[in-house]
């Protein structure tokens, strides 16, 4: 009973983390501080109100539209602060109280302003991945899960990996994924880094085939690489083990 209900706490404090976080993707990218001005819609400078700022509820109340000027908001909001509850209560059903979840949440945040700072701007600030970077190799380092230099091995073969195809593609992959993967090949372990590589070529490759053949975007355009990212890194994260071993029972 107990589980359910921390299940169901944890779900509401990953909205209300990720509302943050939203913030956070927004702000950091531009120079602008995290803390004031106070929330406020773009176009008319309205200062949101606490209802406004309830994560998905706010959204659901307002109809999708600026109370004051009735400018349309953005659905990601709302998306993104759903997807956050519910990946912090798998996390907490997964993993308990232990530093597998607080590794696991850490993750979740880390990639949740990173997608929101893709999505808008097409950047991934510096300051972020240098904020996670010490945090993440601490919490690795009291996880029991491992060996101890296991995840500086990660954090090495995910930049270089990507540096590596970063020079292959004459730049056609920006600098800040090759970045990423360096932090993220800690969380992830030297195997694991390869694997969510390979996800999340094939899920933007899905991605980018869809957003063609809707025509949302032309051939040679840009499209941020940060959310299949976040999807190729998270289903890796929680469901390599169970990939590799079935690949194993399979063909060896």
């Amino acid at each position: 009973m107990m589980t359910v209900v921390f299940t169901v706490y944890f779900f509401l404090i990953g909205m209300l983390v990720t509302s943050f976080t939203n913030v956070v993707g927004l702000r950091v990218p531009v120079g602008e501080s995290i803390v004031r001005p106070r929330s406020h819609c773009p176009n008319c400078g309205h200062v949101l109100g606490p209802l406004e700022l309830t994560p998905v509820i706010g959204y659901l109340v307002l109809r999708g539209k600026c109370r004051t000027c009735q400018l349309p908001i953005s659905i990601k909001y709302p998306a993104l602060e759903l997807l956050g509850g519910i990946l912090y209560a798998y996390a907490f059903y997964q993993f308990g109280w232990s530093m597998q979840f607080i590794l696991s949440i850490l993750l979740t945040s880390l990639l949740s302003i990173l997608v929101m700072s893709d999505l808008a701007y097409m950047l991934i600030p510096n300051k972020i991945l240098l904020f996670f970077l010490p945090i993440s190799l601490i919490v690795r380092y009291l996880s029991p899960l491992e060996n101890w230099y296991n995840p500086i091995i990660g954090g090495f073969v995910g930049f270089f990996l990507l540096f590596v195809i970063f020079l292959a593609s004459r730049q056609g992959m920006g600098a800040g994924d090759v970045k990423l993967f360096g932090v993220l090949g800690i969380f992830l372990g030297p195997l694991h880094v390869v694997i969510a590589l390979f996800v999340s070529a094939f899920v933007g490759s899905i991605i980018g085939l869809g957003l063609l053949g809707f025509k949302r975007v032309e051939r040679k355009q840009p499209i941020p690489f940060v959310p299949s990212i976040a999807v190729g890194t998270l289903l890796t994260y929680y469901f390599a083990d169970d990939w590799v071993k079935l690949y194993l029972d399979l063909f060896l």
